[in-house]
């Protein structure tokens, strides 16, 4: 399935306009259905960018940003701020149409989603408060569109409560305990050791290959669910098999499982009301793909040429940067001289 991240892609997904503070009117960046995207909001998110130190440092880590000279900014980059932006005024367009406005437990649920797209608080923390809280904003306005384009009509919680009630063995924490070894002949004679009666923890101190759990007994924790990093099919025996029972060998990538279910608990819908909205978004994300071409497909988007131009075509449509000159290795954005990022403007 077609997901959002290639079109948002972590950690380029956070990119967000901010909205000018005072009256005063700048130089369009680009024109969408005739309403503006000013110069300054565009740049106030590359000043935003460029003055968080950790988060420039990752994403510089898949891609350039800055230009090489002082002051300026890679023009694919800054195309693909500008990019982001138009996205968003789009479906902030679109939920006006519907009627639709985020509320406090819209922010609640997106903010979680921001900070783990950002790779942590402590990235996240580094950003302008006014650019964190449309970084949030947008989120929410984000996942409130996909959630009303995979028709659910009602509150968003409502919606996650819904899917909470439907799929409570995604949100399931199981304590586990496993025996690891390298082939079938193996595996099959320690099952026979813990079936005749021997302790689970003392066979796994004897044979595991995995040596760190061995030495617990076989135990790996008790918080293995859903979405922690296990292989497919060592989830799926942990996710199904009885507690207290010791499972058939599983064979995965790494050899052969013997596995153990101690406990399993499933956590209320409280606890996990914002991983409920999560997934329920994620299993939206190519309606919303959808729509979000087709609307662009139908959109009227004008460029500033300083910017480079807007291409419809493709699985990824945006702003495609200004040609680079012949003899540069790459095309440079200077800014408009303005205030530093986080400042107000006069």
């Amino acid at each position: 399935m077609r997901r959002l991240s290639i079109l948002f892609a972590a950690p380029v997904v956070a990119l967000a306009l901010l909205a000018t503070a005072c009256g005063s009117v700048s130089p369009y960046a680009a024109k969408v259905d005739n309403k503006s995207i000013s110069q300054h909001d565009l740049e106030t998110e590359l000043r935003s960018i460029a003055a968080n130190g950790p988060y420039l440092a990752l994403v510089e880590s898949r891609q350039q940003v800055k230009g090489t000279g002082a002051g300026t900014f890679d023009a694919a980059f800054t195309a693909l701020a500008l990019t982001r932006q138009i996205y968003y005024q789009l479906i902030g367009t679109e939920l006006a149409t519907r009627k639709l406005a985020v509320g406090p437990s819209d922010l609640a649920a997106a903010r979680a989603t921001v900070v783990e797209q950002i790779q942590g608080e402590d990235v996240f923390k580094d950003f302008p408060k006014a650019y964190q809280d449309e970084l949030i904003r947008r989120q929410a306005q984000l996942d409130l569109l996909t959630l009303a384009l995979s028709g659910e009509t009602g509150s968003a919680d409502e919606a996650a409560k819904t899917y909470y009630e439907a799929h409570k063995d995604q949100f399931a924490n199981s304590c586990v305990s496993h025996i690891l070894v390298a082939s079938r002949e193996q595996a099959d004679d320690a099952k026979a050791r813990v079936d005749r009666g021997e302790d689970f923890a003392a066979v796994a101190k004897a044979v595991s290959t995995d040596t760190q759990s061995a030495q617990k007994g076989g135990e790996l924790g008790c918080d293995i669910n859903a979405d922690t990093g296990f292989v497919a099919e060592f989830l799926l025996a942990v996710l199904n098999q009885p507690v207290g029972a010791v499972g058939t060998p599983v064979q995965t990538q790494f050899g052969f499982h013997i596995i153990k279910v101690t406990k399993r608990d499933i956590p209320p819908f409280a606890d996990v009301k914002t991983l409920a909205r999560q997934k329920l978004t994620e299993g939206g994300q190519e309606k919303l793909l959808t729509w979000l071409q087709e609307t662009i497909s139908k959109a009227k988007i004008e460029i500033n040429p300083r910017y480079g131009t807007f291409n419809k075509e493709g699985a990824s449509p945006g702003v495609v940067p200004p040609a680079r000159p012949a003899d540069a290795t790459s095309t440079t954005v200077p800014l408009i001289p303005g205030p530093a990022a986080g400042a107000t403007p006069p």
